[in-house]
Parts: C-alpha cells; sequence; structure tokens
C-alpha cells in the first residue's frame, strides 16, 4: 500500500506476465450476469468471498526464518474480519438496499499452506509468483501466475455461489531486519481496470510492530480490490479516473486545484483517523461502486428497472381466470471500464395481491436469481375485487410496472318502470386484461356496446329478465359471456 511503508501497484496496467491470450479470455459466469472470467470484484455489493492463505516456509529451497504461532494466526483473522465488517457497517450505514456480506476462506488460514520458499527473503511485485504459483499448482492450476488466479477466483465465486471473490495472502515478516519485502513493499493490491479487469489478490507481510496498522491497512487494500484509488501524494491523480462509473479521483492531491477540498479518507495519510471514525472520501465510495444518483438507496450498478416483452394476457369473464404470459430480464448499468455491463442483480420473485392495498404475497416457492425469466401464470379474480402482481429482482425495489387487473365488477341494472327502460353499468375491466370492448346481451338481445360501460336499453317488455356482458380482445376474439344478474320489469 503505497505511502504507508510500501508500494502499491496503481493502476497503470493488466498484471504482469498476462499474455494478450489471457487478457482477451472469458469465461462465461452464472453470476454475476454480464461478467467474464476477468471480472471477479467490479463493484463492492452482494455476497463477497475472501479466500485468506497464510505461508509458511518448509525449507525445501529457502531457509525458514519465519513461523507462525496460534496467537498471530489468531490475529490476522481478526484484522480481516474487522476490515471485512468496516465495510459491512459503512453498507448499512448507508442504508442500502440489499446486502453486502463477506465471507472468509479459513482453510489455508486456520493452517498455514507450507511453501518452499521464504517469501519475506524475496521482493513482494517481482517474486510473488513463487509462493503464489506454488499454493496454485497445489490447488489443482497450472500455467502463468495470473491466469490461475483469475480462474481460482472465478471458481470460488462458482463454488460459494459468491458475486464477486478474491484473495489475500499474507506472510510472515517479524525476523525480517525491517519487516519489509526485499523491493520495499509491505502491502499491495495490483493494478486494476485495464482492459477492464479486476484485481484477485492483496499481498501483505504481517509482523507484530505492524499489528496496531493491520486492520486499516486491509481495509484499505479492499477498497483498492474493488476499484477505490489512493489519495495521498505520488500515488493519487487528481485526474485518474476509476472504478466501474470511472470516477475522478478529486479527493487526491496530485494535481488538484483545490488542496483545501481534500477530506479525510481511508485512502489517503489520514488512514486511521477514518477508520476509527468509520468515514471515507465520496469518491472512493464511489469508486467500490456505491454511488446512488436518484437517492432511492439502491446504488447504481444495480438501479435498473426490469425489462419486460412479449406480453399477454387475457381475462376470461364467466369465471374470472386472469392469464398472462411475458419475458422479464434484468437490465444493466453500463461499465466505465469495458465494453461489459455487469450485475448480482436477478428476476426473482411474482407477488400479487387482491385490491389496491394490503400485503403482497408471493407465488413461487423460492426465488429465481435468473438473468431473465419466462414466466407463465393464471390468477382467480375474487369477485367485485381487482388484482395486482408485479415481478421483483434480488434488490426487492427496483421492479417492473404493477399491473392491476380488474374484471367486469359492480354490474348494476337501474329500473325506469315509467319508460320500461333500464340503465345497464358495470366496472370495466382494466386494459392489462387485453379486453377492449364490450357486448351486452338482455335475454337474446345483444348491443355493441364498444368502448363504454353504460348503456340505456327501452321498450323492455314485463316480467323477468337476465343480462350478461361479453368481453371483446382487440384481436376480434371474444370471451364467454359474464352473466350479471336478473332483473323483474314491473307492469304499469
Amino acid at each position: 500500500m503505497g505511502g504507508f511503508g510500501g508500494g502499491q501497484g496503481g493502476f497503470g496496467g493488466f498484471p504482469p506476465g498476462t499474455d494478450t491470450a489471457a487478457r482477451q479470455e472469458t469465461t462465461k459466469l452464472k453470476r454475476p450476469f454480464g461478467a467474464g472470467q476477468y471480472d471477479t470484484s467490479a463493484f463492492m455489493a452482494g455476497e463477497i468471498r475472501v479466500n485468506l492463505v497464510l505461508f509458511e516456509c518448509n525449507g525445501a529451497i529457502d531457509a525458514k526464518s519465519e513461523s507462525w504461532s496460534k496467537d498471530e494466526i489468531a490475529k490476522v483473522i481478526g484484522h480481516v474480519k474487522k476490515a471485512c465488517a468496516w465495510w459491512e457497517e459503512m453498507w448499512k450505514r448507508k442504508n442500502y438496499v440489499g446486502d453486502l456480506k463477506f465471507t472468509i476462506g479459513m482453510e489455508f488460514a486456520d493452517k498455514p499452506f507450507q511453501t518452499s520458499y521464504e517469501p519475506i527473503t524475496h521482493g513482494a511485485y517481482r517474486d510473488d509468483r513463487l509462493w503464489i504459483g506454488e499454493f496454485l499448482n497445489a490447488q489443482g492450476y497450472s500455467g502463468d501466475k495470473n491466469r490461475m488466479l483469475y480462474r481460482y477466483t472465478a471458481d470460488t465465486i462458482e463454488k460459494h455461489n459468491a458475486d464477486f471473490a478474491f484473495n489475500i495472502f499474507v506472510v510472515k515478516a517479524d525476523n525480517d531486519s525491517d519487516h519489509y519485502f526485499q523491493d520495499s513493499y509491505r502491502s499491495y493490491t495490483l493494478g486494476r481496470q485495464y482492459e477492464g479487469v479486476s484485481d484477485t489478490y492483496i499481498l501483505t507481510a504481517y509482523s507484530k510492530p505492524y499489528d496496531w496498522y493491520s486492520s486499516q491497512s486491509f481495509a484499505h487494500e479492499m477498497a483498492h480490490i474493488f476499484g477505490a484509488a489512493d489519495e495521498y501524494p505520488g500515488q493519487g491523480r487528481y485526474t485518474d479516473r476509476t472504478g466501474y462509473y470511472g470516477v475522478q479521483n478529486t479527493n487526491a492531491p496530485d494535481g488538484n486545484p483545490d488542496r483545501n477540498s481534500i477530506v479525510p479518507s481511508l485512502m489517503n495519510s489520514s488512514i486511521s483517523t477514518a477508520f476509527e471514525r468509520h468515514i471515507t472520501s465520496p469518491q472512493s465510495l464511489e469508486m467500490v461502486g456505491w454511488r446512488d444518483s436518484d437517492g432511492d438507496r439502491i446504488i447504481d450498478a444495480l438501479d435498473a428497472p426490469i425489462a419486460v416483452t412479449d406480453l399477454s394476457s387475457k381475462l376470461n369473464l364467466s369465471d374470472s381466470i386472469y392469464s398472462f404470459s411475458g419475458t422479464f430480464a434484468v437490465q444493466k448499468v453500463p461499465n466505465y471500464n469495458n465494453t461489459k455491463a455487469i450485475t448480482i442483480n436477478s428476476v426473482d420473485r411474482l407477488l400479487y395481491r387482491n385490491g389496491e392495498s394490503g400485503e403482497w404475497k408471493q407465488v413461487n416457492d423460492k426465488d429465481w436469481g435468473e438473468e431473465s425469466k419466462t414466466i407463465s401464470h393464471q390468477f382467480k379474480i375474487p369477485a367485485g375485487s381487482v388484482l395486482q402482481w408485479k415481478v421483483v429482482d434480488a434488490s426487492g425495489t427496483a421492479e417492473s410496472k404493477t399491473y392491476t387487473i380488474g374484471g367486469v365488477r359492480d354490474p348494476k341494472a337501474g329500473i325506469n318502470r315509467g319508460t320500461h327502460s333500464a340503465k345497464f353499468s358495470f366496472t370495466p375491466a382494466t386494459p392489462d386484461t387485453g379486453i377492449v370492448k364490450y357486448k351486452l346481451r338482455v335475454d337474446d338481445m345483444v348491443c355493441d356496446l364498444g368502448e363504454q360501460s353504460t348503456h340505456t336499453l327501452s321498450g323492455i317488455a314485463n316480467g323477468r329478465h337476465t343480462w350478461a356482458v361479453q368481453g371483446i380482445y382487440a384481436d376480434g376474439t371474444v370471451t364467454d359471456w359474464l352473466p350479471c344478474g336478473t332483473f323483474t320489469m314491473p307492469a304499469n
């Protein structure tokens, strides 16, 4: 992490050693939708898996100089948990819709991975391929370190049904003279967002003298994972743009026309104050994806309505059965960094309620979690009521249009015995039912009503009569006749 006793890889290029084919390769993941193999941390939201790996030399190649104690392992785990909790608490304080949850893989934290190398005696940026590559080989991967890392991270997302994932690699540095790697790095995250790639890992050297600083350091590096830039001299530049939205780094000092505008941040030299007070610059929050332009508590990356296509519906008036079918798909907000638009949103639920108030009920037993869903369903509309339904995405707020479907309701026949006439009226079905016109039938006499829902009929004979209404769809097909009741025309 540059500026605090080390270097940060910056934002200037694809991880070293990655060839052209690797840059272009994409492997479609189920989630996030629209993502490829290199989109493992597009923005900070949803379910995020953290692989925590501690390294310890076994003396096979390098001489062993560092050993982990149970107390030190516990401290590192505690610092990582505290950093994750810091960001989860920040999400809660922003009161965003949806979840941010980190889960930590402990297999190689509780029991450090045994490597042939003593990492702290090497350069970090130059040589981390040695021990990281050895670790990845042991997990069944082969090839270039960075390509292995992306496959490993993408597989982590799939295996744990996560939205994003990254890795934290920790080496021991207590017995090293300055507790730094040989190239003067102590903690860093590799450069991101060149050709749209995401960071996959944090590498840090842990030692007792820096224990006090570790939680805030991990939190800082996690921000880099999701696109935030440094905001201290020599690293952060005012004109830089990064993150999913391409946010300008206006809290950085270098090139800033108004340094008095700089605020305390997890990403600048006031990191300790920012961590303790649980604050960071608005720019750094937007860089990790936390921008809410319309103030609806949904971050912009997830704030796109469901697209509805091929929607068709019909209402059978005689039994008040409403049938509909349509395709519903989540839409994606464009990514500043590449041509891919990515979302962790999904088409999840079909909800309904009778009437225009009351509790929404879910039709499906479990959330679908799909990018696109074709839904066909039938509803029974209670007599004298309306039905409302909607398809909802994972955020629970950004949803498709609410459709209000009513059958022909409240049929009335007003009798005028003096003129032997009757005024018939009803509440028409809504356009969503597909019904556009009506017919009225009194006994065996049929009248075209067009779009009208009232009609006065004269010359009605004395005695008892029945009446009904029929709906006509736009394509000319008709519903069954809906019996509306009987009435009696008394003699004068």
